[in-house]
């Protein structure tokens, strides 16, 4: 299917329309990328089909029918971010399909480079920074207040309700206002070094906080120990294992995962399964 849809958007319509788009039509593809996200996703092309319905109004403008169709099928590749900081690529498609459509040389093919290359990178530093840090800690806060009963009750709720949207919300657009400008100098900036500048920072900040979660959350240690002799203190090996490299048996599974995952191909079901049925039996033998 992704070939038909590949050799379908190769074709080319010419634009109906040679205006850029005004401030009240970038408000409406914000918020309809923001408020429609998730609307249409399935298994196939996963977020695909709402980044081609959030595209939707750009397309009615510059394109006929044909047009629109095209441009539709282009946004229709397989996508899988978080929503709210991968408003910085949102932003950026918006900015060069207005600039293909006002007969830049932008093509089908940078489109695509750009959405698959910054969505994996973007989606591991927003799950890090803000499906895993900055709403639980909202939650957190507005708990406590709700908690704290009188007066403060309200305010925990209002928090909860209103200013996390808001705060989301503001995250989002100034990320997306900056991947916009982006995408209207596409030609000069993200096609040259400073896109592979932009690239690289994503993806170290990424495999950073990704390294930082392995550290915190996946937790593996051996209760092994040994001594020189039956009257001497044993030692224990985690201990050893920690003084020369903390968290390394941790580490060395989280590498083991990747490999089998990306290096072997395996499924996350066989790999999940084949690490239940290892930890089973290292722990009746006493090593895990």
């Amino acid at each position: 299917m992704s070939d038909i849809i590949k050799n379908e958007a190769e074709q080319s319509s010419e634009p109906i329309c040679s205006e850029p788009l005004t401030k009240e039509e970038l408000d409406r593809l914000f918020w309809r990328y923001q408020l429609r996200y998730l609307t249409c996703c399935n298994l196939e092309n996963w977020h695909g089909n709402c980044y081609a319905y959030d595209m939707a109004p750009l397309y009615k403008k510059y394109y006929d029918k044909d047009g629109q169709r095209e441009g539709m099928l282009r946004m229709f590749d397989f996508i899988n971010t978080e929503q709210t900081t991968a408003s910085v690529l949102w932003g950026i498609l918006v900015g060069m399909e207005e600039q293909k459509a006002l007969g830049k040389p932008v093509s089908d093919e940078m489109i695509r480079t750009v959405k698959s290359s910054l969505m994996g990178p973007l989606a591991g530093v927003g799950d890090s920074l803000v499906q895993a840090t900055i709403l639980p800690l909202l939650t957190t806060i507005a708990i406590s207040l709700t908690g704290a009963g009188d007066v403060l009750s309200p305010l925990g709720v209002a928090l909860f309700i209103i200013a996390t949207p808001i705060l989301l919300w503001a995250y989002a657009r100034v990320l997306f206002n900056s991947g916009y400008t982006l995408g209207k100098d596409a030609v000069s900036t993200l096609m040259g070094t400073a896109m592979d500048r932009i690239k690289t920072a994503v993806q170290l900040f990424g495999i950073i906080v990704i390294g930082a979660l392995s550290a915190s959350y996946v937790k593996l240690s051996t209760p092994l120990s040994f001594a020189a002799s039956a009257d001497a203190t044993p030692v224990v090996l985690q201990d050893v294992i920690n003084g020369i490299f903390p968290n390394l048996l941790s580490l060395l599974l989280v590498i083991g995962c990747w490999y089998l995952l990306s290096k072997k191909g395996m499924s996350v079901t066989k790999v999940i399964f084949g690490l239940m049925g290892i930890v089973v039996v290292l722990g009746l033998v006493g090593i895990l």
